[in-house]
C-alpha cells in the first residue's frame, strides 16, 4: 500500500514529510513540503499513522469522559438557549451527533468532549481514578 500525499494526493515517492500547514500535522511528498513547517524528522513510511495521544493534545492520559455527559451536555446547552442545530453549527458537526450525545447512543470522545466543553462551558471530563472509586 502506497502513501499519498494528504496535501496534493499523489504517491509519495521515497521518504514523506510530516509538516504543519495552518495548524494541521500532515504527511506529504517533497514537492508539498515547502508548503508548511516540518516538524521533526522524516516521517517513517509504513502506510499507517499513529494517532495523537490523549497527553499530545493537552490531555492527562488518566482522564475519562463523566458518565453523567448526557444530562450535562443538555442542561447546557439549554441554559446557554441554543437548539441542537445550533450547537451543531457552532462546533461543525451534524445535529444528529449533539442528539446522541444528548440522548447516551453515543459517547463522545476526547476531541469532542474538549469541544463541547469549550463552547458549554462545562466539563465533561473526571479523572479515571474518581471514576473508580464510585464504582466500587
Amino acid at each position: 500500500m502506497a502513501l499519498t500525499c494528504e496535501v496534493c494526493g499523489s504517491p509519495i515517492r521515497g521518504p514523506p514529510s510530516r509538516v504543519e500547514i495552518d495548524g494541521a500535522v500532515l504527511l506529504v511528498c517533497t514537492n508539498c513540503a515547502r508548503r508548511g513547517t516540518p516538524i521533526g524528522a522524516p516521517a517513517q513510511a509504513k502506510g499507517v499513522l499513529t494517532p495523537r495521544m490523549p497527553a499530545e493534545a493537552g490531555l492527562s492520559p488518566d482522564l475519562e469522559v463523566d458518565p453523567d455527559y448526557p444530562l450535562i451536555v443538555k442542561a447546557a446547552r439549554e441554559k446557554l438557549g441554543l437548539t441542537q442545530e445550533q450547537l451543531g453549527r457552532k462546533i461543525n458537526v451534524k445535529p444528529s451527533v449533539i442528539s446522541h450525545v444528548e440522548t447516551g447512543k453515543m459517547k463522545p470522545d476526547l476531541a469532542l468532549a474538549r469541544t463541547l466543553m469549550h463552547e458549554l462551558k462545562v466539563n465533561l471530563l473526571v479523572a479515571s481514578s474518581e471514576l473508580d472509586q464510585t464504582r466500587s
